[in-house]
């Protein structure tokens, strides 16, 4: 396999919410913490680069129509709104990131013409923080109450929230501390299909100035298909990910000059691929993907790149 799959595959899995830190953090929607999202925070255009502060994640969940949950948390000196519906096997997430205040007690940020949330912490009476040893580190959960004002409508209206109050929690880093069992969240199996040896996988890209498409499809024993679509609107960034892994059919000539790419839900139709003598390529078809308020986003066009690999 070669290192571009290898790294953008480690990259992108990392923005599922089975493989962060949240899986088992109900209270927090989950976490954005990989480079490309560190990369959408600075197309933010609000000043200099915002790393994410591991000290501390404060937020909360709420359920929303459809099926959709809604959560907002901080992310180093920022803040997100995050969308999402799906488990494990299927998911689809829209991220909404702008600067604002994002204290333990306190959140605030303004989410362009979408809405805007302030609110703030109260400790839940008579209960003390729970401690969990997790990666080496000791984590302290304080669960309350956000209150305050959330009002958020998405594009279309595809999900809208009004709400002054909302169970949350505040999550801070303590010192080291021993792992005495191994954490639930580690499957060896995701791992070995991780580093196992494709039967076939494509990356295409697409950019835009600053904004940017990216699929990858993995076709292996246990497929994947990711893509992430990335976009500035002034102060706000929006970042939006789909993930299945579910059976697949991506399939090469065996003179790697044409393919087909036919991905599981959220995904809908097909992608067409075909190589010239010259080197040049196209990326064709009516392939898109239900992302949480942009539903049918095409993953075909000439603007992008693909990259093919088949094992020998």
């Amino acid at each position: 396999m070669k290192r571009w799959i290898l790294l953008l595959s480690l990259a992108l899995l990392a923005a599922s919410p089975a493989a962060g830190a949240s899986g088992s953090l109900p209270d927090l929607p989950p976490l954005p913490q990989n480079r490309l999202l560190d990369q959408a925070l600075q197309h933010a255009k609000h000043g200099g680069p915002v790393k994410p502060a591991p000290l501390y994640r404060s937020g909360f969940v709420v359920k929303a129509s459809d099926g959709y949950k809604v959560g907002v948390s901080t992310y180093g000196s920022a803040l997100y709104l995050s969308v999402w519906r799906g488990g494990k096997m299927q998911r689809t997430t829209t991220n909404y990131l702008a600067r604002g205040v994002a204290r333990p007690e306190r959140l605030q940020a303004t989410f362009g013409k979408f809405g805007a949330v302030s609110m703030r912490f109260r400790q839940a009476r008579g209960q003390e923080p729970t401690k969990r040893c997790r990666f080496g580190r000791l984590f302290l959960k304080q669960r309350g109450l956000f209150v305050g004002s959330l009002r958020f409508r998405g594009e279309d209206g595809y999900v809208s929230v009004r709400l002054h109050r909302a169970k949350g929690a505040i999550v801070r880093v303590g010192k080291r501390c021993h792992v005495r069992r191994r954490s639930s969240l580690f499957d060896p199996a995701e791992l070995e299909a991780l580093f196992a040896k494709p039967e076939a996988a494509m990356l295409t890209l697409s950019r835009d100035g600053v904004d940017s498409t990216a699929l990858l499809a993995i076709q292996a024993k246990k497929s994947t298909f990711i893509t992430l679509h990335e976009e500035s609107r002034g102060k706000l960034a929006i970042v939006r990910i789909a993930i299945a892994r579910k059976p697949g059919k991506l399939s090469f000539n065996e003179s790697l000059t044409s393919g087909r790419l036919t991905a599981p839900h959220p995904f809908h139709g097909t992608g067409r691929y075909r190589a010239f003598a010259d080197g040049s390529n196209t990326w064709s078809g009516n392939l898109s993907v239900n992302f949480p308020g942009f539903p049918r986003f095409p993953l075909t066009g000439p603007s992008f790149e693909t990259l093919v690999e088949v094992p020998f």
